[in-house]
């Protein structure tokens, strides 16, 4: 028996870490991915086949698909689980399984949920119809928010799920330093603001732009635009007190980002889907990377993050971005160098157990019948 670790996006970071972890559980673990215009992708082992995947619709990527048919035939035996990320490749491994007879394990891990997932019309009818063919066929689905279960399967979708297991996107111990001396508050009016990771929030761009415009905020961007997001790198260029410092390695660079900010943009992507949608139930890993190196987070209000913040105490300043010169004003007017100190000091009380991992990979292996 062997694990085939099967990642949809080979330099994404949580990929990453999550295969090493279950390389620990499973030394017998082997890779099929799929690489991505993306960050430089760095890890310690060598996938058995790549493919290539381009940020397009589903039907654009037919070749891949078959290419990926064609090596699950050639790597999976009996006994076999196959760990998937991305929908889409779970569909096709449900599909490789009823088709071969092979007697494989199916675990898909759900970081997100698609706004497609959403959509109305012809499409969306169809790709929710193959959810609700696919979803119920997975032995095991690994969350990384328990609302993608109770809320969305369950409640709005009312799928019937075999098995689930909860691992929010914590930090790893050992994976990071410890939190050093961070950068310090000063009686300077003046704060600097961090968004990281993944760019592709066009309402905290056009937010965080306004507050550079005010010159009592510097804004650093670290991180990569997505394809609707990219026009912004340009813009920024012209706005003052705001930087585009181009991707970063988090395994190398993360503790460095965190301390060169006083406050981080930890808020979701905004969605026009007020009521429902994959903004209201993800947690970020900003939220638990901000917890880890005590830095107060900025978070969209109405989200999971904003309710575990608030459980958490006096950690975050909570906007709303429906109307980011609204939202500008109001970080103006709340975001001051003593609330940023107050911030700091309910950080120092959350006990590490919030934002670090446990036992959810002895959990894992349990639930994968695997013997550490």
């Amino acid at each position: 028996m062997k694990i085939i670790f099967v990642s949809n996006n080979w330099a994404d970071a949580h990929q990453q870490v999550r295969m090493q972890a279950l390389l620990e559980l499973c030394p017998s673990l082997v890779c099929l991915t799929f690489t991505r215009t993306y960050y430089p992708a760095t890890s310690t082992i060598e996938p058995l086949w790549k493919g290539q995947m381009e940020h397009a619709s589903y039907l654009k990527r037919w070749r891949t698909y078959i290419q990926f048919f064609k090596q699950l035939l050639n790597t999976t035996r009996d006994g076999d689980i196959l760990y998937i990320y991305g929908f889409d490749l779970a569909a096709i491994a449900l599909l490789f399984r009823t088709l071969s007879r092979r007697s494989v394990y199916l675990v898909h891990e759900v970081p997100d949920i698609r706004e497609m997932f959403f959509r109305k019309g012809v499409l969306g009818k169809l790709l929710r119809r193959i959810e609700k063919a696919v979803i119920p066929q997975m032995e095991l689905l690994i969350v990384t928010s328990p609302e993608y279960v109770t809320e969305y399967y369950q409640k709005l979708r009312r799928l019937s799920i075999r098995k689930y297991l909860v691992i929010e996107n914590k930090i790893h111990a050992g994976l990071h330093q410890l939190p050093g001396t961070s950068r310090q508050m000063t009686s300077s009016p003046r704060i600097r603001i961090g968004y990281f990771g993944l760019l592709r929030c066009k309402a905290s761009l056009d937010c965080l732009m306004l507050l550079a415009q005010t010159n009592r905020f510097d804004i650093d961007l670290r991180g990569i635009f997505m394809p609707d997001t990219r026009h912004y790198e340009s813009k920024i260029k012209d706005t003052p007190n705001m930087q585009y410092l181009g991707p970063y390695n988090a395994s190398r660079e993360l503790q460095a980002l965190y301390d060169s900010v006083d406050i981080v943009w930890a808020a979701y992507p905004y969605s026009p889907l007020s009521t429902t949608g994959n903004h209201l139930w993800a947690r970020t890993n900003r939220f638990y990377e901000s917890l880890y190196f005590r830095k107060p987070i900025v978070v969209q209000k109405n989200t999971s993050d904003a309710g575990r913040a608030r459980m958490l105490g006096n950690i975050a300043l909570e906007v709303d971005l429906e109307a980011p010169h609204r939202a500008a004003r109001f970080i103006e007017e709340q975001l001051t160098s003593d609330h940023l100190k107050e911030l700091q000091v309910a950080l120092a009380a959350i006990p590490d157990r919030e934002y670090t991992i446990k036992d959810e990979y002895q959990t894992l292996a349990h639930c994968l019948q695997l013997k550490k």
